[in-house]
């Protein structure tokens, strides 16, 4: 039995290992196949794409890059502009599912992103042979290591550049795709006017976020080996069950950083490309990664040498620059245990950023003379000022009592400088809790975009709301613990939230705020609880967002301000907006159309305008319920006003019916489509203005 056991823990490195010789060897056999007259045709031919050859309306230069299942071509488009593109297509005799799969894959994670530091999509299709490919930015430039060390960049100029595929990297990660396979091979870098520009390429074994972020299933296997041993997180290996998220990107970019630093690998890569998948596991897992600046101090003096002048630096000068900050950055990067990393990629930028401008890094720990040796750094001519002058009133008491006028001033002087320190602490202090804060809304974002709406407010509630700065960033966090705490009946805790919503857009555009449905949730969470605060927030509205340019805009407005009884002057302002908006039409999705169009004309004593209109309402066969129960109860105050007591009384009990029997869902011809908690509300508060309207006849 314990042979048996023995025997079973070794199996599952024996099947990975074996993969590789698998490959290895479909390789060798797909070389011997091709011919080697290429002037002789043959059958085999055809399914042969090469130099010269043509895809569709390209026709390829020549081969410049090949890697896991693809071959990657510089080409030149000729119709219907000429211009110089780069085709990856898929390897010959490689395009099994596996293959094609993480293939289209890249095609779809390139197509999501817009970022002037990765390559973009330009076009897609297949060969002759059925193989398919897209076509690319050509992306000229050397890969980032050797560009730094040709151009002689220093520390300084890498971390820069460093920031910059941060931010590509980020972009990736808002779009859902995580890259998996960040080396330096990947990011090629070029000198575009001076600057030096970064692009990351090669998304073949990316992976989606969300599982259906390519409109398919991805494709999985468990004996995989995705990505580049030396610059590979432990998680990529691991057997545990680990599913890769955006932190294992966040360690690939430590080992690349780190490389910036030393040029070299935490890990040595080309002793990891000898050893079976069972030992790197091993290494990457159980391997203590030493700190850059102790790695270079024991590479020797003619190694070292040769690093530093790749950076324009003498050795103990970059050996005393990388100690300490940077050391703390790329161990927290490359920590194994992903929750102790950074939790996205903006932050390691941004510790970076910190770090050349001299600011404390959320790395290391802030110990008292840490913070005060960068506080020196950001303040070397006052804090030498100070030390100057308070010298200089020292040798004054010492020679001569004639100098006390002199000694006065150097003491206010020094009192000026203490106080400016501590306005300094105090400016420090409060960037911090701004960065706690921002840092706060991140997480909570991420969690919201998990669907984990608890686990948002959970964390929201450990951070003061007041202590969130509304910006665009956190408008969509506060609209979605609004809507969760409206939803569970939590109004007070949502009107909060919605208050700050208001704060935020403020900050945006008046169109992009009015096209969302920011403003129905604001205004009937205000309504529903806080009658003048909705008000004030009709007269906000009023002034800054009544001009309107689309129907949808005008719908919402009408709406907002018609909820409550309106002023003369504000129906007088709303007429532009009933011109812009038009009658609704059978075609036109007129349920919440009409409904707003016959709000106002009922508000402005047009009664038969307001029955036309509310009928072409109900007529749409589109209709959900809540838009039914908000124009029934609007058509018992119209009969109502128009004499009709009985007739409003049969179709208010109509609305009460519907609104009790819905529960709070919705439906659409009798299906269930996803309710929004503000449409009842605008019913509810309808019905109650109905009956007080119907008690006055």
């Amino acid at each position: 039995m314990r042979i048996l056991v023995d025997a079973t823990r070794g199996a599952t490195s024996f099947f990975l290992d074996a993969r590789e010789r698998r490959a290895r060897m479909a390789s060798d056999i797909i070389s011997e196949m091709a011919p080697s007259d290429t002037s002789a045709a043959s059958p085999l031919d055809a399914l042969i794409e090469g130099p010269g050859a043509k895809l569709g309306r390209y026709r390829l230069v020549k081969r410049i890059g090949e890697g896991g299942g693809g071959v990657v071509y510089e080409a030149e488009q000729e119709e219907p502009i000429r211009r110089r593109v780069a085709i990856k297509i898929v390897r010959l005799g490689m395009n099994t599912e596996s293959v094609i799969a993480r293939f289209e894959i890249e095609r779809q994670a390139l197509a999501l992103m817009d970022h002037p530091n990765i390559a973009k999509v330009l076009d897609a299709g297949a060969a002759s042979s059925g193989r398919p490919y897209f076509v690319m930015e050509l992306v000229t430039g050397e890969k980032i290591t050797s560009y730094c060390d040709s151009k002689k960049l220093g520390t300084v100029q890498r971390l820069h550049l460093f920031i910059k595929v941060c931010h590509a990297i980020q972009h990736a990660h808002q779009k859902g795709i995580i890259h998996r396979d960040i080396k330096p091979s990947n990011i090629l870098v070029a000198d575009h006017d001076g600057l030096d520009e970064p692009k990351v390429i090669d998304f073949g074994i990316a992976k989606a976020i969300e599982s259906q972020a390519f409109g398919e299933k991805p494709f999985t296997s468990h004996d995989q080996f995705f990505g580049t041993p030396a610059y590979m997180s432990p998680e990529q290996i691991d057997l545990a069950g680990l599913d890769v998220d955006t932190r294992s990107d966040i360690y690939s970019l430590g080992v690349l950083l780190y490389e910036l630093l030393t040029s070299r690998t935490p890990l040595d890569g080309d002793l990891l490309a000898t050893q079976g998948i069972s030992k790197i596991r091993d290494t990457l897992l159980n391997t203590e990664i030493q700190r850059p600046s102790l790695m270079l101090g024991e590479v020797g003096r003619d190694v070292l040498q040769t690093v530093a002048k790749d950076r324009k630096a003498e050795p103990t000068q970059l050996v005393s620059f990388i100690r300490g900050d940077l050391d703390w950055i790329v161990l927290r990067a490359m920590d194994k245990n992903r929750a102790r990393r950074y939790q996205t990629v903006n932050s390691l930028a941004r510790d970076v950023q910190r770090f050349l401008e001299h600011q404390p890094v959320t790395a290391r720990p802030p110990g008292r003379l840490y913070l005060l040796e960068k506080f020196i750094r950001r303040n070397r001519l006052a804090v030498s000022a100070g030390i100057a002058l308070a010298a200089s009133l020292v040798a004054g008491l010492v020679i001569s009592t004639g100098l006390y006028k002199r000694e006065r001033q150097a003491l206010r002087e020094q009192l000026r400088l203490r106080e400016e320190a501590q306005a300094a602490r105090a400016v420090e202090s409060r960037l911090r809790e701004e960065a706690d804060a921002r840092a706060n809304v991140a997480r909570v974002a991420f969690l919201l975009d998990q669907g984990r709406i608890d686990e948002a407010d959970t964390l929201r509630q450990k951070y003061p709301l007041s202590s969130i700065e509304p910006s665009l960033e956190a408008a969509s966090v506060f609209r979605a613990l609004g809507d969760w705490n409206a939803t569970h009946g939590r109004w007070d805790q949502a009107i909060q939230c919605f208050k700050l919503l208001m704060q935020a857009n403020l900050l945006d555009e008046p169109s992009n705020v009015l096209q969302r449905s920011d403003f129905l949730a604001i205004s009937s969470a205000l309504l529903y609880h806080e009658k003048e605060e909705y008000l004030a927030f009709r007269r906000e509205v009023k002034e800054r967002y009544l001009t309107p340019r689309n129907t949808l805009q005008a719908e919402h407005l009408l709406k907002i301000c018609l909820l409550s009884p309106a002023d003369h002057d504000l129906l007088k302002r709303l007429r532009h907006t009933v011109e812009v908006m038009g009658e609704p039409t059978l075609t036109s999705l007129p349920s919440w159309s009409g409904f707003a169009l016959g709000l106002y004309h009922y508000r402005e004593g047009a009664h038969e305008a307001a029955l036309r209109v509310c009928e072409t309402g109900l007529a749409d066969p589109r209709i959900k319920n809540s838009c039914r129960a908000s124009i029934l109860t609007l058509l018992s105050m119209i009969h109502s006003r128009m004499g009709g007591v009985a007739k409003a009384d049969e179709t208010l009990a109509e609305a009460r019916k519907l609104i009790t029997e819905s529960e709070g869902n919705d439906a659409v011809q009798g299906s269930s489509v996803p309710p929004y908690w503000f449409d009842w509300v605008i019913a509810e508060l309808l019905v109650k203005e109905a009956e007080q309207e119907i008690a006055k006849r």
